[in-house]
């Protein structure tokens, strides 16, 4: 279920807001921030819903769907801890093409995107930063597209274990538990490519020792090999 938080948000330890605003920056930002609690699964704006804010994902995540005319469901994008999204709103609301659900408990703040807009006359650099997250994203779209249309699917798919890594991961040893439910078929749809594909490669990876894969839940036992993929280096032939 989801739940708001009335009190005023302390942003001086939310990242990246804590490493790319000044103290009063923070502080003005704080007066307009509101906590979000999100249960799994719950949904926080449904597919085509007005978004009239942006968010930072404090703890836990969340994941982009969207839902076709015959009921079929694409997930386009996950978040985690230190992600922004929705920053649009500050040119105004509109309708969000996905639907954005929770994939485990999480805690997000919002940030009206009129009342932040209003703020950026008296606090420039919170506009800076707002343009160089929305520059980002740019980027971060334009090579996501071309890996899809230039890398074979192994290194895409290794990409994505990373990116997962790097926001769900908890380390075990040499272990990495990605604390994200991801069914195969998500991971198709994040790669670009085919759920028996994904199968296939991950089968590979399982034998190889580079991962360990149980239902909506993997492992990276060996992210040299994971990294070396994705940089196109082969992996050594098991005699």
């Amino acid at each position: 279920m989801i739940r708001h938080a009335n009190y005023r948000v302390n942003l001086h330890h939310v990242p990246p807001l804590n490493a790319r605003l000044s103290a009063p920056a923070l502080d003005a930002l704080s007066e307009i921030a509101r906590t979000i609690y999100l249960g799994p699964q719950d949904i926080l704006l449904g597919q085509c819903e007005t978004i009239h804010a942006f968010y930072v994902i404090v703890e836990g995540g969340v994941r982009l769907v969207e839902y076709t005319p015959d009921g079929q469901s694409v997930a386009l994008k996950i978040y985690g801890p230190g992600d922004l999204f929705g920053l649009l709103a500050v040119s105004g609301s509109y309708p969000h093409p996905a639907q954005i659900e929770a994939i485990h408990d999480s805690v997000l703040v919002a940030f009206d995107g009129q009342d932040a807009r209003r703020l950026m006359s008296a606090y420039p650099e919170v506009a800076l930063m707002v343009i160089d997250l929305l520059t980002e994203h740019v980027h971060h779209a334009h090579q996501r597209i071309r890996h899809m249309a230039a890398e074979k699917v192994d290194r895409r798919l290794a990409r994505t274990l990373l990116h997962l890594c790097d926001k769900f991961g908890r380390a075990d040893g040499r272990k990495i538990s990605i604390d994200a439910p991801l069914s195969q078929r998500d991971l198709a749809e994040f790669t670009g490519t085919t759920v028996e594909t994904i199968n296939r490669t991950l089968t590979a990876w399982e034998k190889q020792g580079v991962v360990s894969c149980s239902h909506r839940h993997i492992d990276v036992l060996d992210r040299a090999a994971l990294n070396g993929i994705a940089e196109n280096i082969p992996l050594p032939v098991q005699i």
